[in-house]
């Protein structure tokens, strides 16, 4: 095992390698950020993420599935089985929407974009692997990490399950993510114990009927009724059947039917997200689903086929690893740079590396202090403060070099 070394000595190196790598790091991103790719095709992504490491020395695999990537970096000496590494997960894909930003980086690509801020979730972890690789040599280094770059976080199971089919948590005795935040200023991290997302599936609901003239609509079964009984009444008879503790949420993003006026069409569909705060109102909604919509479109006379996906669970932070997080926080940023946040009813392939390794998930700040507003993830106009590159590479590359004791800090 590597002799201990001095944290303030080490936490002066970070500081001085992150600050030294931040216009490179910018770069970085704004490349990655003007080449989108959707989950699972990220080619060009995770080939640049290999070109980046390979450019300090450090050897990546990419994963089986041929996009995603993960990169062990240890001291001399280090014998991972018996020590055990710390995990750093990025994710690499874009959303299927345009990119509304109004700068000389953005998308290239028609109808995809950044705009949940992976594209600094990738950087970060490139550029933690950049200062590691720098400490290393310094003799600065006394824990194995590994670094995880992990396709298709926005496709639900999610990417997370291809990269631990992998095999990126072999050997792992703790992991580490951080996620924008538009709500949290830029210089900051925000941290709960406990869950920290929430339980989501992928609902697919679709109606069939005779359909028929609109001047007769008592001769057809009307689809188009009966689907906006549907989307207005799911969320109410929801909040009757299931404990309203468990936040439950059923929303529709997609209704189609019909391609005609005057025609009342013999289909349609709806497509949505239930989400929920926990497993058990997660499980029970799953189960009342299909049930409930019968029960509310039989008036209709028209059929119904529900489909709901595996989804993913709640990301549940452990104690141990928001300790680590908020220790590293207070070291880097300062007494002010670690603040606490709330659960969101988002979902996050996370969640599946945290249920079979304990770690945690930070917000990081992204907005400019004293912005009046700041547009949302998964808006065209989503956009970062880049100040908070150099503060995600500060706190993770502290988080995964220290020692690993833990302070008694509770942050929830």
């Amino acid at each position: 095992m590597p002799e201990p070394v001095d944290d303030h000595v080490r936490r002066a190196r970070i500081v001085a390698e992150a600050d030294e790598l931040h216009e490179r790091l910018i770069a970085i991103r704004r490349d990655i950020h003007a080449h989108p790719e959707v989950g699972n095709a990220e080619h060009r992504t995770t080939a640049r993420v290999v070109e980046v490491l390979e450019s300090v020395g450090l050897v990546a695999k990419i994963l089986p599935i041929g996009t995603g990537a993960w990169c062990d970096v240890v001291p001399y000496g280090f014998d991972e089985q018996r020590e055990g590494l710390v995990g750093l997960r990025a994710d690499l894909d874009a959303l299927p929407i345009p990119d509304g930003s109004a700068v000389d980086f953005a998308s290239r690509v028609p109808g995809v974009a950044h705009a949940c801020g992976h594209d600094v979730h990738t950087t970060i972890v490139l550029g933690v692997g950049m200062v590691l690789a720098r400490l290393r040599e310094e003799g600065l280094l006394t824990r194995g990490v590994r670094l995880i770059f992990q396709p298709a976080e926005e496709t639900s199971p999610g990417g997370a399950v291809d990269a631990i089919d992998g095999g990126v948590l072999t050997d792992l005795s703790e992991v580490y993510a951080l996620h924008c935040d538009p709500r949290t200023d830029a210089g900051q991290i925000a941290l709960k114990v406990g869950p920290v997302t929430s339980a989501v599936s992928q609902v697919s609901v679709t109606l069939t009927g005779t359909g028929g003239h609109t001047s007769r609509p008592h001769l057809t079964q009307d689809v188009v009724a009966a689907l906006g009984t549907l989307v207005t009444q799911t969320q109410l008879v929801f909040a009757r059947r299931v404990d309203p503790r468990s936040g439950v949420s059923m929303m529709w993003g997609k209704v189609t039917a019909g391609s005609a006026p005057n025609a009342i069409p013999s289909s349609g569909q709806a497509l949505g997200t239930l989400r929920a705060l926990d497993l058990a109102g997660w499980e029970q909604a799953k189960a009342l689903l299909p049930e409930l919509v019968t029960q509310l479109v039989a008036p209709y006379g028209v059929e119904a086929r529900v489909s709901i996906n595996e989804g993913t669970p709640p990301a549940v932070n452990a104690q141990s690893g928001i300790d680590r997080l908020a220790a590293a926080g207070d070291a880097m940023l300062g007494p002010a740079g670690v603040t606490a946040t709330e659960q969101s009813l988002g979902g996050e392939d996370f969640s599946w590396m945290l249920q079979q390794v304990p770690g945690a998930m930070a917000r990081l700040g992204v907005r400019t202090p004293g912005a009046a507003s700041w547009p949302d993830i998964h808006h065209p106009s989503f956009r970062v403060d880049e100040s908070c590159i150099a503060v995600g590479v500060k706190v993770l590359a502290d988080v995964a070099s220290s020692s690993g004791a833990s302070p008694s800090t509770t942050t929830g």
